[in-house]
């Protein structure tokens, strides 16, 4: 295994020689990261990691307290914790599974056994992200799907309430997509929708922008932190791309049925007894305004 492929194990651990012990068994195969204290264990947590080894008696408090915490927290709720312990005490393993803990393991360390559990749950957790991503993924164009989107929508929404900062939304329609798929065939219109969406990713290529498609010929692209003048920006930006990959297309040789789009953006800074349907609603309102008035390639608000 590669360091990039080795899974990163957050050992919560105090004891030199149980240290010493994982780092025999695991250190091989796994990066670990090493907190002697729930204090430092919160503050090495990341999204990355791949599994927990919690000891349950820390200097300053209970491993359970902290196991309590994790199940707790949407983002690391599907991380999986084994609870290392020297009792064997039914009652403490009993509570470390009622709290959410996936194994628990005794001390002195069985090499075999200790790393069979690791290996086994890692891959789990691994195979679990994977089927994750593929859920939020749309299948034609590999960008994100519906289900992303609102996913995402609910967390920069959150945020940008937390920070008082904009969101931008832009909402785009292909045009005449009826007319591509019934002159061309929808295998034509399906190449058409898979440039869109490339076309989408560069146009809307800041970190933290996301792109998806919403089903059928209606995509979004949400630009946390713009303002509607950004926003309309990177939808006019979106025309030109679209003319370039068209062109690339036609230089290439490619059959693919000139489009264009319609786009609505809207920026909102969130307040208290707002909600995301705003924005959406808002930038809805602007697509339709223009599919009524430019009825092709126009964006609206017109800025």
């Amino acid at each position: 295994m590669s360091n990039e492929e080795q899974p990163v194990v957050l050992v919560v651990e105090d004891n030199p020689t149980g240290i010493a012990s994982l780092v025999g068994i695991l250190g091989a195969a796994c990066e670990l990261v090493v907190a002697k204290t729930l204090a430092e264990a919160e503050r090495c947590l990341s999204p990355d990691m791949d599994l927990v080894l919690l000891d349950l008696y820390l200097p300053d408090g209970n491993g359970i307290e902290f196991l309590k915490r994790l199940k707790s927290d949407p983002l690391y709720q599907e991380l999986p914790v084994i609870c290392m312990s020297a009792s064997d005490q039914s009652s403490d393993i009993e509570e470390a599974f009622r709290e959410g803990a996936i194994d628990y393991v005794l001390k002195p360390f069985n090499k075999i056994i200790l790393s069979a559990k690791v290996s086994t749950f890692v891959d789990f957790k691994r195979k679990t992200n994977l089927l994750a991503a593929q859920a939020l993924r749309d299948t034609l164009t590999g960008i994100g799907n519906r289900r992303m989107f609102e996913q995402q929508l609910d967390l920069e929404w959150r945020r940008a309430l937390r920070q008082e900062l904009s969101l931008g939304l832009a909402l785009v329609d292909m045009d005449h997509f009826k007319c591509i798929n019934d002159q061309h065939g929808h295998a034509q219109g399906d190449v058409c929708l898979q440039l869109l969406a490339t076309s989408m990713e560069k146009a809307f290529g800041r970190a933290g922008d996301l792109v998806a498609r919403l089903g059928g010929d209606e995509f979004v692209a949400m630009l946390p932190g713009a303002t509607l003048n950004s926003t309309v920006r990177a939808a006019k930006r979106l025309k030109e791309v679209l003319a370039n990959e068209h062109e690339k297309c036609r230089r290439s040789g490619q059959d693919c049925p000139g489009f264009s789009v319609s786009v609505g953006c809207y920026a909102v800074v969130p307040h208290k007894g707002t909600n995301a349907s705003e924005l959406k609603e808002a930038a809805d309102q602007y697509l339709y305004e223009a599919k009524r008035e430019g009825g092709r390639s126009c964006v609206r608000p017109a800025i």
